[in-house]
């Protein structure tokens, strides 16, 4: 039987809402009492810790979640991070980087109907779970980078967006000016096979390949259940069939999941996307 490490981010400190705070405290119930005995999940519940200002619980948290993921990282085999909103991504890939010996790269394919490339200076919100890619970058103002718990960074040409179809200028011109590369959601003809190509692509330069999921890449007919559902997305089994193509390719370290709010859920259809997404992945796994 394979354990598999799991975090759970239970914050949602990051965005304008609270609820999808309860995301990996609902999916852990879902496999409770499972029938699969294949498939079973060590989890590290991380919560704020409530003293002082957002920001300074935000900071610390991100750090707590990078340590963790470093350590999830050595034991050599894939794990899960859920979310909590998309912020979360600062501490899990922002740890990955700080495990890696100086030669190693990491590579990310962040699928997400946003950019998530705004600044403090340029975002009109303000709220940091649109921010996590520019800091991944390091492009960062003096106030975001206080938010980051890294001092490496994933290089340009190893960040991989797909699915996008809402954002602002400012996102889009900083990536242009680094030169991501960004899959529109109208381009996405064969997302199994794009993904299977971009794992192929990171392969050939990095030792590490994660994907992160933001539930608002699907639909939202298939998947009401987020934070800031975009309309025309994914849908919902062609997401499935795509990671189910690649998670038996070698070199992916991890699964991140976020922005799941069960208050926009309808009957649960969110929740159990997200476990058949888990499913799907991580039954690979264990038979490789």
């Amino acid at each position: 039987m394979m354990i598999i490490q799991a975090i759970g981010v239970t914050s949602c400190l990051g965005g304008p809402k609270k609820q999808c705070a309860h995301a990996a405290e609902m999916l852990h119930h879902e496999y409770v009492g499972a029938t699969n005995p294949e498939l079973q999940f060590q989890w590290h519940m991380l919560h704020p810790d409530n003293k002082g200002s957002q920001a300074s619980q935000l900071i610390r948290l991100n750090k707590t979640v990078s340590q963790f993921s470093a350590m999830c990282l050595t034991s050599r085999a894939p794990f899960l991070v859920v979310g909590g909103d998309h912020s979360c991504a600062l501490g899990t890939w922002g740890g990955i980087l700080n495990a890696l010996d100086g030669r190693s790269q990491l590579g990310l394919i962040w699928l997400d109907a946003h950019l998530d490339a705004h600044t403090f200076s340029t975002s009109p919100s303000g709220y940091l779970h649109g921010m996590p890619v520019a800091a991944l970058l390091g492009h960062t103002d003096k106030k975001l980078a206080g938010f980051y718990p890294s001092n490496r960074f994933v290089a340009p040409q190893n960040l991989k967006m797909i699915g996008i179809r809402s954002y602002e200028k400012e996102e889009y011109q900083l990536l242009q000016q680094h030169g991501v590369a960004i899959t529109f959601s109208k381009q996405i003809d064969n997302l199994a096979e794009l993904l299977i190509t971009t794992v192929k692509q990171l392969s050939d330069t990095c030792q590490y390949i994660g994907i992160s999921i933001d539930l608002d890449v699907v639909d939202p007919q298939d998947a009401p259940g987020v934070e800031t559902p975009v309309g025309d997305g994914v849908k919902a089994e062609t997401l499935i069939h795509a990671i189910s193509n690649i998670r038996q390719m070698k070199k992916i370290c991890a699964l991140e999941i976020s922005e799941f709010n069960p208050e926009n859920d309808i009957h649960n259809k969110t929740l159990h996307l997200m476990k058949r997404l888990v499913d799907e992945f991580f039954q690979g796994q264990i038979h490789q």
